[in-house]
Order: C-alpha cells, then structure tokens, then sequence
C-alpha cells in the first residue's frame, strides 16, 4: 500500500474522482517504456475507466522530465499528446518539454545513465523558466484540442449538435478509407502503408508505435483518435510484409475475408488493412462523424469474423470490449 512517501505523476483524468482510492505499488515491477530502467509499478482501479485496472507504463523520472502523467502519457498539465504540444512548441520557437536524448539512444545502458542525467538536473531554474515561457501558447492549445470532449464519454449536453452534424459531408472522405481492405500482399502492389481503424480514445500512441517501430523503421504514423483511425507507413516493403505477416499470424486472424485484426496491450481491438495515407477530414465535427462510422464498421467486421470461425465466440467477443 501506499507511504507518505511515495511519489508519482499521475493526472486527475487517470485517478478518477474516488478520494479514498487504493493502489498497490510493485517495487522493480517493469521496465520503463522510456528509459528501460525497473521502477515501481502503481496499479489501481479507476471509476471513471472501463478497464479492469489502470497502471503506470514508464518511471517517475521521465514523467517528470516530459511534464506527462505515467499512464496515459498525456501532458499533465494540459492533457494533450505529447508530439502535438512539442511540435507546438517548436512552431512557436521554444524548445521541447524535458530532453530527447533517452528515446534518441538505442543503447539501453546509455539510456539508463541519460534518464539517471535528468533525475539530478529536476528543479534547475532553466527548466522553471521554459515551462512558464510555453504556458500561455499550450494553454491556448489544450482550449482548441479539448474543444470538443469524448463524444461517446461526455454528457448529452457536450456532444455535437445533432441538426448541425447532419449539414457535414463526410462521404468522399468515407469513401476512399479501405474498410474492407485486407493484409493480402499479393494484391497490395509494392505498398508500404497500412490503414490502421478501431482505436479507442483510450488508447496512447505509443502502443502503436512501439509495435510498428518492431518491425521496421516508420515513415509516416498519424493517428487521430477522435475520428479512431489513422494511417502508418513504413519506409521499405520488407518492413511492411513482416508487420502484416506478424499480424495474420497472431492467432486471431483465421478468417482473411476481413482486415486483420491486433489486441494492443492485450486488450485494445484495433484492425489493420493495406491503404495509402488519405485525407481523414479537419474539423471536430468530421472526426466525429467518421468515428461513428469506424464503429458500426467494426461490429459489422466483428460478425463476419464470428459467422466464418466455427469455434467459440471469442474474436468476436474482444471486438466488442471497447465499443
């Protein structure tokens, strides 16, 4: 149980609103997804999650030094990813919250001595003035970004107004998008990107990268998690035929009439097919509309797969926990 003594950044979104919530704490429980360096492991059950469990994915340490909260990587301040914040930042002249030097290194002992760097150099009064320097445009930011809350998690009354949703056009959007793509590489045609449709709002991006970045050097990811989908592109085509290779041998693809189907983490259903980056519309109210239309292709996706497998349920089942 937890001490007096105890330290972590975790943000309010991730702890929910339980003011006696109870978390177990795993001295040396996993490695750091950042500085592959052991840490302790915080594990608790959130109300306000549909998850089991919640837990932290990388160490205090490099929580601290990219100003995130250690489950959903998520700036702790502002709530928004991290690559858009940065990438702001950048935009405007400033430099990046916290160093790039660990993720830059593939040397996993290198990586440990650069996090062990950042731990001794915390409270510097550099690193005081650069956060209050980025304040005023990341708060501009977070108010655009979290214009439009979780439609499916938010109230009636914060979701897009219905009459206006029915003036937005999303059909030439919809109809390049490959839903009924799949990972066949003999009708792929040299490509190297794939359509990537399913992805919960729940789900951090570098789950995704990470399990790209194993099979190759990436080109292209972008994810837009309000419309749950985005696209990945590798930079040769050995890389992309062994991602789509891994994903028709994982075990939950014997039915190939349909996209291939991966379980990020163990748990979150997402589905892969061959396509080439297209548009994916601009506004709050396009994402929406195009999100609406990922789930209803999911579950159709998810009866296909139950109607061809003559076994139990169970594809179709994990389909179905995020939706």
């Amino acid at each position: 149980m937890l001490t007096s003594s105890d330290s972590f950044s975790i943000c309010d979104a991730c702890l929910g609103p339980d003011k006696h919530l109870k978390m177990m704490k795993h001295p040396n429980g996993e490695e750091c997804k950042s500085c592959t360096r052991p840490f302790m492991v915080y594990r608790w059950n959130s109300s306000l999650s549909s998850q089991k469990a919640k837990k932290t994915v990388i160490c205090t340490t490099c929580a601290r030094s990219k100003n995130c909260c250690q489950s959903c990587m998520l700036d702790i301040n502002f709530h928004i990813p991290l690559h858009i914040r940065d990438t702001a930042l950048k935009m405007a002249g400033l430099p990046a919250i916290g160093s790039g030097a660990v993720e830059a290194s593939k040397n996993r002992e290198r990586k440990a001595i650069l996090a062990d760097k950042q731990e001794q150099a915390f409270g510097s009064k550099q690193e005081e003035d650069q956060q209050e320097l980025a304040r005023n445009i990341l708060t501009k930011l977070a108010e655009r970004l979290n214009d439009a809350p979780s439609f499916k998690k938010a109230p009636k009354s914060l979701r897009p107004d219905e009459s206006k949703l029915k003036n937005i056009d999303v059909s030439k959007i919809l109809a390049k998008l490959p839903f009924g793509g799949l990972l066949d590489k003999e009708t792929s045609k040299g490509t190297t990107s794939f359509f990537l449709f399913g992805v919960g709002d729940d789900v951090p991006q570098y789950l995704i990268t990470d399990m790209c970045n194993s099979y190759g050097k990436i080109k292209l990811l972008k994810i837009i998690h309000k419309a749950r989908c985005g696209y990945v592109s590798f930079t040769t085509r050995e890389a992309a035929e062994a991602f789509a290779d891994s994903i028709n041998a994982n075990g939950l693809n014997s039915n190939k009439s349909t996209a291939g189907l991966v379980l990020l983490d163990n748990r979150h259903p997402m589905r892969v097919a061959w396509g080439k980056p297209r548009p994916l519309g601009v506004t709050n109210d396009e994402h929406y509309k195009i999100s609406l239309v990922v789930e209803k292709v999911m579950k159709q996706l998810a009866e296909k797969d139950r109607e061809a497998n003559s076994g139990p349920k169970n594809v179709a089942k994990t389909m179905f926990l995020s939706y």
